[in-house]
């Protein structure tokens, strides 16, 4: 009877689960930050998503619902006390926009440097909005009063300006000329110097 040489038993290679469990961990935690980091400006781990991702109004274009933009139906604004609010209404003045949310950690986070901003320049003019997402007025007004925040808040209960400037997350910053030109925007949360180096874009030069 001839030798036969035994088959080769292949030996599969499998991770401790001491070892997977972290890895798979890791994996799913850099996937989330990938899957929401900005469109525009520095990136921001902590950018607040809210829907899906847009490219947003470009710089140069006229910002829809200003006084030179065409007439889109769907662009409605209410105040708190459910007033409507156009951005018509400031044409000829700076207007920086903040989309936001109150459940919004980033945007808690540059509260501070932005009311410091909006009072330094209020007086050369400036116009701040903020536009609320997905909140009710009187959750806002609750958030407004415990937060004290002293510039304008309208409420895009129709997410029509939402979707015009393509907004999928919070914060979102658009910096608007008195001409109703888009100069300047970024996506996620800013500081004291990055504010004032986009304001610098649409304020009038004495201001700067």
């Amino acid at each position: 009877m001839l030798n036969e040489t035994p088959p080769t038993t292949r030996r599969r290679w499998r991770v401790p689960p001491v070892i997977a469990l972290p890895l798979i961990a890791v994996a799913a935690v850099t996937f989330a930050y990938v899957a929401t980091r900005p469109l525009g400006g520095e990136p921001q781990p902590s950018f607040f998503v809210i829907g899906s991702a847009a490219p947003g109004v470009q710089i140069g274009q006229v910002a829809p619902g200003t006084a030179n933009a065409p007439v889109a139906p769907r662009l409605e604004l209410t105040d708190l006390e459910d007033a409507p609010v156009a951005l018509r209404d400031f044409s000829g003045k700076p207007l920086w926009i903040i989309f936001w949310k109150t459940a919004c950690q980033p945007c808690e986070a540059e509260a501070a440097d932005v009311a410091a901003a909006y009072a330094a320049h209020r007086e050369s003019g400036l116009v701040l909005l903020g536009i609320d997402v997905w909140d009710s007025a009187a959750a806002i007004s609750d958030y407004a009063a415990e937060h004290d925040l002293a510039y304008p808040i309208a409420v895009d209960t129709s997410t029509g300006f939402m979707d015009a400037y393509g907004v999928w997350g919070a914060p979102t910053h658009y910096f608007i000329g008195s001409d109703g030109v888009i100069r300047d925007r970024y996506f996620g949360p800013m500081n004291g110097d990055l504010i004032e180096s986009s304001l610098k874009a649409i304020l009038p030069a004495t201001a700067r």
